[in-house]
């Protein structure tokens, strides 16, 4: 058993209970707000399109997605624990599993795929080999959708180095070169916004705007050139668009 396994066969206990408390499905709406946002208008219109999220943890994503009717939705992860977690609060279709093992049997099957907090546990040779599966996996005009660390963030260690596990961080250059590599095509990336739901949070955003254009400014006197994407996490969406052999 290597480090990791140790790690995640806890997760829950060590990681995730100490910083945000036990899950609720109160906090599964309150997430959802937040996903239907960032990531709604990258969804099929067909609710029954098959989807996946890799790394779900306690599935909150899956949850998302099978309240808004998509009726083909699944999530897997490492840590037994977080799938426990996870069922304990009604989640359906979630298991523990390796992606690696998990995605060999899956060629031209699912029209989106989520991996969002889970590269950055990855070696760079574990991350092409898991991207690869996953273009494989995905049928012709499937979508990928990322979310990993933002290296070019001025606060970017702290989520790189939040989880002892966590072996990377990206940048929006980094992540569409590794994307295009593989095969990918029409990689789009964004940067995370704030919800505004109260006086406090709009505080908030307006304060982050201030500070994003003052950062934003220093790198262009810099390089003077480009746009940048400076939050502590960066989102990538890409489509896969050849051929493939769908299956049923």
């Amino acid at each position: 058993m290597n480090y990791k396994d140790k790690f995640y066969r806890n997760y829950v206990s060590t990681h995730v209970l100490p910083r945000k408390g036990e899950a609720t499905l109160d906090e599964f709406k309150q997430r959802s707000i937040t996903y239907q946002k960032q990531f709604g208008k990258f969804l099929p219109k067909e609710k029954s399109a098959k989807l996946i999220d890799l790394g779900c943890g306690n599935g909150s994503v899956t949850w998302w997605l099978q309240q808004i009717g998509f009726t083909n939705t699944w999530g897997i992860d490492i840590s037994a624990d977080q799938i426990e977690a996870g069922k304990r609060l009604g989640v359906n279709n979630i298991e523990q599993a390796n992606i690696k093992t998990f995605l060999q049997n899956k060629k031209n099957f699912y029209e989106v795929i989520f991996a969002r907090d889970i590269l950055e546990h990855f070696n760079k040779e574990d991350i092409v080999e898991i991207l690869t599966l996953c273009y494989d996996s995905l049928k012709k005009g499937g979508v990928i959708i990322i979310q990993v660390p933002n290296a070019e963030s001025p606060f970017f260690g702290r989520i790189r180095y939040g989880d002892f596990t966590h072996e990377i961080a990206f940048t929006s250059s980094s992540l569409s070169q590794l994307l295009r590599m593989v095969g990918f095509a029409g990689v789009r990336c964004y940067s995370i916004e704030s919800l505004i739901h109260g006086a406090k949070s709009l505080i908030r955003f307006i304060l982050w705007k201030m500070v994003e254009t003052c950062y934003k400014s220093l790198l262009f006197v810099e390089i003077g050139r480009g746009r940048k994407i400076v939050t502590q996490d960066i989102i990538a969406v890409a489509k896969k668009i050849d051929e493939g052999v769908e299956t049923q």
